[in-house]
């Protein structure tokens, strides 16, 4: 049986492969597999199909549509579902390209480099998309990229997948003698590119966003911020643990955010190029506020180019709200006896569910790793709810007198682990160290609870002491 957050993955497993069960249904396969050379292009075609296939899916995933989100039971396994099928899609078409310049080279050498010329359009269409996609996916998985650079290389993968589509259409083969094949293709890339267009092409007008005014900049420190927002019509309606994606409108980041900015570290300079900077892309914060509050709140970290900047950011300032997304909430788990382990900044969306939890019946110890008792933010709050909640209790680990927390440390205070589900956010190396430890102390994991985002190889700036 498959579980509601693997049904997404599923989904998007049929919607690739059921182009390549029509081909190998539209016509005698013997004709197809006659010889070394068509048996290479034939194979060829059905492994391209597969690719087309699965860069439409990653196109339409990357929208985030609203109705999306639950089939794979969070944003983040679907990003993760995301990010797979653009580099299966690359792949497969690179795979493709290989089979048909194979076989064409057993016809002849000059069939082969016709492939790669100019002068002939629908081949070198593909060629080009091809170019493209790889550029692209090169850029988002090693390149060490800000938020703003890595969403406008994003938008490559549009343009890619546009030129692949017409070269797709401009081919004749078999998919020619297949009305089937033929309508599901245009219909699936009719998916991707309106994914594409409706998030990075018409974003700004087609996306439902939320009017909010900025109403505190709370600064607790030098690198941690809480900004309070206040709506200027709807509010947000979510649940505690949420995130939203966040536009501010604002003269002061403006300033700080130049599009291009010089860095000089030792004798090198760097020149950083944030053409995001100009329309103010979207960033995703944890919501702090609890769903009854009348104002919106999230709190941020200092840790790259745009959350350095978001220092600057004035009271007054318009922010546009698009969300609520995720599934990481202690309402979404039925189990009472619950662990709550925030890392740093990872509080969080625990101070949104701390803010909101008025029933009794919950048993939570809290664990709040920090790396120096300097850096207990919100805590406070935590500890109003244990005195408000006797069963809730606060247990705050510095590092740097405690080192690194283990399972052991949380088994040592809490006991019977299975017998409990564990919520965790923080940093990813710590949150898989953490599952991990846990299973092997015989809790199973589908009662750990985390979500995790890594849009981009972000480059991050370094503090400065």
């Amino acid at each position: 049986m498959i579980s509601r957050r693997d049904s997404g993955a599923a989904i998007a497993v049929a919607l690739c492969a059921l182009p390549v069960l029509m081909w190998l249904t539209a016509g005698p396969l013997g004709e197809r597999f006659t010889d070394a050379s068509t048996s290479l292009r034939s194979l060829g075609n059905a492994i391209g199909l597969a690719g087309v296939a699965a860069f439409a899916v990653n196109l339409f995933l990357g929208a985030r549509f609203w109705f999306v989100e639950p089939l794979f039971g969070g944003l983040d396994r679907m990003y993760k579902i995301h990010r797979k099928l653009g580099e299966g899609a690359f792949g497969l078409l690179a795979t493709h390209a290989l089979c048909m310049l194979a076989g064409y080279s057993l016809t002849s050498l000059d069939s082969a480099l016709a492939l790669v010329k100019p002068g002939n359009p629908t081949p070198f269409l593909g060629l080009v998309a091809l170019v493209g996609m790889a550029l692209a996916l090169f850029m988002t998985l090693f390149a060490r990229l800000n938020h703003e650079m890595f969403i406008y290389v994003h938008r490559i993968f549009g343009v890619a997948f546009a030129l692949g589509a017409i070269h797709v259409f401009r081919t004749p083969g078999t998919k020619a003698s297949s009305a089937a094949l033929t309508y599901y293709l245009a219909a699936l890339c009719a998916l991707g590119l309106s994914g594409y267009l409706y998030r990075s092409v018409l974003g700004r007008t087609l996306v439902r966003r939320l009017v909010y005014r900025v109403e505190k900049v709370n600064r607790l420190d030098a690198y941690v911020t809480e900004v309070v927002m206040a709506p200027l019509g709807e509010r947000l309606d979510y649940q505690p643990g949420q995130f939203v994606f966040v536009t501010f409108e604002s003269k002061g980041i403006r300033e700080e955010f130049r599009p291009i900015d010089l860095e000089t570290v030792a004798e090198t300079a760097t020149v950083t190029w944030r053409p995001g900077a100009v329309t103010n892309q979207a960033h995703p914060f944890s919501i702090t506020s609890p769903p009854s509050a009348p104002h919106l709140s999230v709190a941020v970290k200092a840790l790259g180019d745009f959350t350095n900047a978001l220092r600057a950011l004035e009271v007054g300032a318009f922010v546009y709200v698009e969300g609520p997304y995720g599934t990481f909430s202690y309402r979404n788990v039925d189990n009472p006896k619950q662990i709550w382990i925030a890392g740093g900044i990872g509080v969080t969306p625990f101070l949104s569910m701390a803010r909101s939890l008025t029933e009794d019946h919950y048993e939570i110890d809290f664990y709040y790793a920090m790396e120096t008792g300097e850096e207990r933010y919100f805590i406070e709050d935590f500890y109003a709810l244990g005195d408000a909640h006797p069963r809730v209790r606060t247990i705050p680990i510095q590092r740097d007198r405690l080192g690194f927390m283990t399972a052991d440390d949380v088994e040592n205070v809490s006991r019977n682990l299975p017998e409990k589900d564990i919520l965790i956010c923080g940093p990813p190396g710590m949150m898989h160290a953490l599952k991990t430890q846990f299973v092997a102390k015989g809790v199973p994991e589908a009662q750990i609870h985390f979500e995790e985002f890594g849009f981009a190889n972000v480059r991050h700036v370094p503090r400065k002491h």
